[in-house]
């Protein structure tokens, strides 16, 4: 049985999560998803100018997994870009210390230290000790731009307190994480 994915420490969400090329609409448009940790590596290798080693230790990671999710980045960015197509900043498998959780279960409500261990694999309720968790997300704009039809709101779109979700048109958020360490 392999081990559990570690969830990957994001200390920076993008004010912006969908970019694409001028003058075509966005249902003419292939899309390309970005995971928050791969947005999270790109920030912390190409703007705040690691080194690798340093990057993998704020992320909860190794060096080698970092290189992958840096590497996973790069090439989907190239792709859009060369190709043409939108790109979207969603979901992942990522924390974000400090981030606020509610029990499917038993409705409690709880934060993350800010100052969230590494090796974190999953979270659970410190009541009930469920595995039904959802983050908590605050009001927030809408992510394209004007809130009107087609616009998706952070909740639904990957910004928020931890990512291990899934989404589609006609359900909501799900994550489940807990604490294995």
């Amino acid at each position: 049985m392999p081990r559990p994915m570690k969830l990957r420490q994001v200390a920076v969400t993008p004010a912006v999560t969908c970019f694409k090329p001028a003058g075509v609409p966005m249902a003419a448009l292939e899309m390309v998803t970005l995971a928050l940790e791969e947005v999270e590596a790109i920030r912390l290798k190409d703007i705040e100018d690691l080194h690798q080693e340093e990057c993998g230790e704020r992320m909860g990671v190794s060096r080698a997994t970092f290189h992958q999710v840096l590497g996973s980045a790069h090439a989907k960015i190239a792709d859009a870009i060369l190709n043409g197509k939108a790109i979207r900043v969603e979901g992942g498998t990522c924390v974000f210390p400090g981030g606020r959780f509610r029990c499917r279960r038993d409705g409690s409500e709880w934060a993350l230290p800010t100052d969230s261990p590494s090796g974190v694999t999953r979270v659970v309720c410190p009541t009930c000790n469920g595995r039904d968790v959802q983050p908590v997300f605050p009001p927030q704009a809408p992510c394209h731009g004007g809130g009107g039809r087609g616009g998706w709101r952070h909740g639904r779109c990957g910004r928020g307190a931890v990512t291990e979700m899934t989404h589609g048109a006609d359900e909501g958020l799900s994550t489940q994480v807990r604490d294995d360490a």
